[in-house]
């Protein structure tokens, strides 16, 4: 079972990361220019997918009550077969005016993000373009949403949402509010502890 402890973990290094891509921002306006590549953004998607891939394992642990280790395929079985409607979990994006769901479609598909981490991570020079803006919003995305899952596996919720570059009706800024709208999967859960 996860710790309160270990979640305020990774929600401040979720922050971390949100606070270095919102910086970005000051350099290039995201409308319009979202494939615009950087090795900043290089950065920024190799911490956030290491992190995703911590999540990955927690969460998996937190399903089948074992650690697993394994691949990306396997994340994605174990996932999908507990929480399958991750795939129409969205954030708001405030500085690109959208919402994105990071997950959407990985039922049928790789995760294009994911595939970009991979490329930038082990061949850099030959798929440097694949780091680019929306590659690192997306996976920072894809950890914002885990960190909610994790949190409602185990029972916790945050009493103090304090993201500020992505948003969602998965939490409520105010203290002892509760949020607008459940996670896809535990729209008929509700028995949790606040940290």
């Amino acid at each position: 079972m996860m710790t309160k402890d270990e979640l305020l973990g990774i929600w401040n290094y979720y922050l971390s990361l949100e606070n270095d891509l919102a910086n970005t921002s000051r350099y290039i306006e995201p409308m319009g220019q979202e494939n615009v590549h950087s090795f900043e953004f290089a950065k920024l998607i190799i911490l956030a997918c290491t992190e995703v891939e911590s999540a990955f394992k927690i969460l998996c642990q937190l399903i089948t009550g074992h650690q697993v280790s394994g691949d990306i395929g396997t994340y994605k079985a174990t996932i999908l077969g507990k929480y399958p409607k991750i795939i129409t979990a969205t954030v708001s994006v405030r500085r690109l005016g959208k919402d994105i769901a990071p997950f959407a479609d990985w039922n049928n598909r790789k995760l294009n993000w994911w595939e970009s981490y991979q490329h930038v991570k082990h061949n850099r020079g030959s798929f440097f373009g694949d780091a680019t803006y929306i590659n690192a919003v997306q996976a920072i995305s894809a950890l914002y949403i885990l960190t909610f899952y994790v949190a409602k596996s185990s029972n916790l919720c945050f009493p103090d949402h304090e993201a500020t570059y992505l948003s969602s009706n998965y939490a409520h800024p105010g203290l002892l509010c509760a949020p607008d709208k459940e996670l896809p999967d535990f729209e008929e859960v509700s028995d949790e502890t606040t940290i």
